[in-house]
C-alpha cells in the first residue's frame, strides 16, 4: 500500500511545500479493455500504448495539507474499434479533476448549512461547480433512502424567505418532531391541502398524538381532518405574540402623534414595554414606568398583556381558566379595542390554547429552526429552493438540547408507578436516598418512555 491508499497506482516521487502534498503517479496494470468499444484484449496481450498525456487532480487533505496528483496518464490504440481510448481509474472521478473519496466527501461537507459551495471549492481547489456536482450526487443518494416517519408530536410552522423576483416575503412549512429535534419536511407554500398531503405522506400518521402549532386556522382545519384524534396545542409564545404585536400598534399610534422630542423618549422604551417585566432590572422597571403613565391608552394595554403572561404562569389547567377569566373582567368598560381583539381571538380557539397546560407541549423548537433555516438562507446568498430544502433536511441537526425540566414529571412519574406497581421516584432527601439517586430515576423514566410504558 503506498502512501495515498490508491491501489490502482504506483508513486513515482512526492514533495511537499507549505501549502500542498504532491505526487506524481501512473498506473500499476495497462487496462485489458477498451473503455469506448467495450471489447477485452486476448490473454497475454496488450494494447499499444498511443501517447502519454498529464492529468492533475485534487484528493482529500492529508495531515492538514492539500493533495494535488499528477498522473501520467496513458492513451492506448485499440485494435478492434481502431480509436485511441484513456485510460480508466476507478478512484478519480470519471468528469471531475478529483478523485472519488474527495468528490464524495465534498458531497458530505456541502450539504451541511454552514458551509457554502464557493467555501469548499476554495478549501479544496476546484470549481464551484464541481463542487455543486458533487452535492447533487450525494443529495440524489439521500433522496432515494428517505422516509417520513410520524412523530408522536408534530410541530408545524412557517418562516417567511425572500423569493427571487417578489417584493414580498413568502411562507414556506416547517414540519418537525419536537421530542427528538429532528427536521421532517421543508416546503414552499402553507396552505391547508399541503399540510394535509405532508401529513398522510408521513408513515403511521394516524398515531400522532400530539401537534403544536400557531394560531393559523388551515393547519388546525388540516390535522382535524387527517387525525381528528390528535390534539391541536397553540404554542404560547404566538398567544404573547399577539398581544405584543398589538401593544406595539397602540405604541407606534401614539408616537406618531408626538413632537420630536417626546417620539424619542417613547421610542426607547420600544424593547421594554414588549419585555418580560421580571426579566428587566429596576432601572428599566423605573423607566418604563415612567414614560407609561404619560400615555393612558398605552398603560392599560401594557397591563392587560402582562395580565394575559400572568395565565401562563399558572400551575394547573384549572388555575390557568381562572387566571383568564380574572384577565377578562380586568378589562376597561370602554377602550382596549386592540387587546379585545387578541381576546377574540383566543376564545375562537380557547379549546387549543388552553390544551398547552394538559402536557405544557411548546413549539420552541420549530421556532429555533426557522433561526437556523434564515442563517442557511443569508450564508449562501442566492441558493435555489431546490438547494435550500436539501440542506435543511440533511445537513441541519438538533439546535437545542431536551430539558428535561419542562417535561410534567409529577402526571408522567404519577402514571409510570401506577402501571408498573413499583416506585420510581424518591426524594432526594428521604431515607431511601442512597437507594434512589435522581440520576437513575431519571435513566428509569426515560428507558420507561423508550419501552412504551408511558
Amino acid at each position: 500500500m503506498n502512501v495515498l491508499d490508491l491501489e490502482e497506482f504506483n508513486v513515482i516521487e512526492g514533495w511537499d511545500s507549505e501549502e500542498y502534498y504532491k505526487f506524481v503517479v501512473e498506473a500499476k496494470e495497462p487496462p485489458v479493455f477498451c473503455t469506448l468499444c467495450g471489447s477485452f484484449i486476448e490473454e497475454g496481450q496488450h494494447f499499444k500504448v498511443h501517447d502519454k498525456r498529464p492529468r492533475t487532480v485534487a484528493d482529500v487533505d492529508l495531515r492538514g495539507k492539500k493533495v494535488v496528483i499528477d498522473i501520467i496518464q496513458k492513451r492506448y490504440k485499440c485494435p478492434n474499434c481502431g480509436d485511441n481510448f484513456t485510460e480508466y481509474f476507478k478512484s478519480i472521478e470519471r468528469n471531475d479533476r478529483v478523485t472519488q473519496r474527495l468528490f464524495k466527501r465534498m458531497g458530505e461537507d456541502s450539504i451541511k448549512g454552514k458551509n457554502t459551495f464557493k467555501s469548499i471549492a476554495e478549501q479544496h481547489g476546484v470549481t464551484d461547480t464541481t463542487v455543486k456536482r458533487a452535492f447533487w450526487q450525494h443529495v440524489d443518494e439521500l433522496y432515494r433512502g428517505r422516509v417520513l416517519i410520524a412523530p408522536r408530536v408534530l410541530g408545524i410552522d412557517e418562516v417567511y424567505l425572500h423569493e427571487e423576483g417578489v417584493h414580498r416575503k413568502q411562507p414556506y412549512a416547517v414540519f418537525t418532531d419536537i421530542e427528538n429535534n429532528e427536521i421532517i419536511e421543508f416546503l414552499a407554500g402553507n396552505s391547508k391541502e399541503l399540510v394535509i398531503d405532508v401529513i398522510k405522506q408521513m408513515k403511521g400518521y394516524e398515531n400522532i398524538e400530539i401537534v403544536a402549532m400557531d394560531m393559523n386556522s388551515g393547519y388546525r382545519s388540516a390535522v382535524k381532518e387527517t387525525i381528528p384524534d390528535a390534539y391541536c396545542v397553540v404554542d404560547h409564545f404566538h398567544v404573547i405574540q399577539k398581544a405584543n404585536m398589538r401593544l406595539n400598534e397602540i405604541r407606534a399610534k401614539i408616537q406618531n402623534k408626538l413632537n420630536k422630542g417626546e417620539k424619542k423618549e417613547l421610542y426607547k422604551v420600544k424593547w421594554l414595554i414588549t419585555s418580560n417585566r421580571e426579566n428587566l432590572d429596576e432601572e428599566a422597571i423605573f423607566r418604563l414606568d415612567s414614560e407609561l403613565e404619560k400615555y393612558e391608552r398605552l398603560h392599560t394595554a401594557y397591563w392587560l398583556k402582562e395580565g394575559l403572561r400572568d395565565v401562563y404562569k399558572q400551575k394547573t389547567k384549572y388555575d390557568a381558566f381562572q387566571q383568564y377569566f380574572k384577565w377578562e373582567q380586568s378589562f376597561p368598560p370602554k377602550g382596549a379595542n386592540e387587546m379585545r381583539k387578541v381576546q377574540k381571538m383566543i376564545e375562537k380557539i380557547k379549546q387549543e390554547v388552553f390544551a398547552y397546560f394538559d402536557g405544557r407541549i411548546t413549539n420552541a423548537y420549530t421556532e429555533s429552526f426557522n433561526n437556523v433555516i434564515k442563517r442557511i438562507v443569508r450564508l449562501g446568498v442566492g441558493y435555489s429552493y431546490d438547494v435550500l430544502r436539501a440542506k435543511i433536511l440533511f445537513g441541519t441537526k438538533a439546535t437545542e438540547v431536551k430539558k428535561l425540566k419542562d417535561m410534567n414529571f409529577n402526571r408522567i412519574f404519577n402514571e409510570l408507578a401506577r402501571k408498573s406497581g413499583k416506585v420510581i421516584w424518591t426524594d432526594p432527601n428521604s431515607e431511601y436516598a442512597e437507594n434512589y439517586s435522581y440520576r437513575v430515576n431519571i435513566d428509569d423514566l426515560l428507558q420507561a418512555m423508550e419501552e412504551g410504558e408511558l
